[in-house]
């Protein structure tokens, strides 16, 4: 059994399904360990829960399946993006005697950073648009268009996500609750684990600053990719791969595992 398990949590309306070729890509480089992919409430294995009030009441859903699915004793480490990084580093803020480090891609909170960053004029076009549009692949393909600066993988990638959608479609009652707990989050004054931030300096969701900021408030690391849009692991996941590697090095050293 490994002695070290990574969950990893996506962000608003997406589900474990859209980590994409960047989940075998992390599997591969870390054959030793654990890697953990949960879905928020109301999305792909859990789409039958509601989606609760608040990203606390989302964490502790997400947390108790956690740990009922890690070895007792296990190492843990957190990594999320966008929504899934508020509530990873909700996680580690509340719980940090469970978490040894938690890596945070793209996203922002309400404390530090104002709306019009947290979500930018085309984001929130595009979050209209897609509450209004039922074809599932015009749909898809708007939010490709926003969240990804590979032009070459757009047709694959909304052929993906458009598949997804078909086989577990998100309610909009969960899109609009997260979306809602999103808005008010605030994030924790400390975090009391090593954290690394990640965020691509050509997102055209949410600006590269609201990341910046929860750098800045908790002294953490964060590396910037030059061309990577909102969508880091679709963008450049090798490189996403990396950084938590060279984090992992320096922050979290190996442990025997268990026999």
């Amino acid at each position: 059994m490994p002695a070290e398990t990574w969950i990893l949590l996506r962000g608003l309306s997406r589900e474990a399904g859209h980590w994409g070729a960047f989940l075998p890509a992390l599997a591969d480089a870390m054959p030793d360990s654990a890697v953990l992919p949960l879905d928020l409430p109301g999305a792909g294995a859990r789409l039958g829960d509601r989606w609760p009030l608040t990203i606390r009441a989302a964490m502790e859903m997400v947390r108790r399946e956690a740990l009922a699915r890690t070895k007792p004793g296990a190492s843990v480490a957190l990594m999320g993006v966008s929504l899934g990084g508020m509530v990873v580093m909700e996680w580690a803020a509340r719980h940090p005697s469970e978490v040894a480090g938690v890596v945070v891609g793209a996203s922002s909170a309400a404390d530090v950073s104002p709306l019009w960053k947290r979500m930018r004029p085309r984001g929130m076009t595009m979050v209209a648009a897609s509450a209004l549009e039922r074809d599932f692949g015009r749909r898809e393909a708007g939010i490709v268009r926003t969240v990804s600066n590979r032009r070459d993988l757009w047709q694959e990638t909304i052929r993906s996500w458009t598949r997804i959608q078909q086989e577990r479609p998100m309610s909009l009652a969960t899109v609009g609750g997260q979306v809602f707990a999103a808005s008010r989050w605030r994030a924790p004054s400390r975090l009391d684990v090593p954290a690394l931030f990640l965020v691509g300096k050509r997102d055209r969701l949410v600006h590269p600053d609201c990341t910046r900021q929860l750098a800045r408030r908790y002294r953490a690391e964060i590396v910037e990719h030059p061309d990577a849009g909102h969508d880091l692991t679709t963008d450049a996941s090798e490189w996403v791969v990396e950084q938590m590697l060279r984090f992992r090095h320096r922050n979290m050293p190996p442990r025997a595992p268990s026999r």
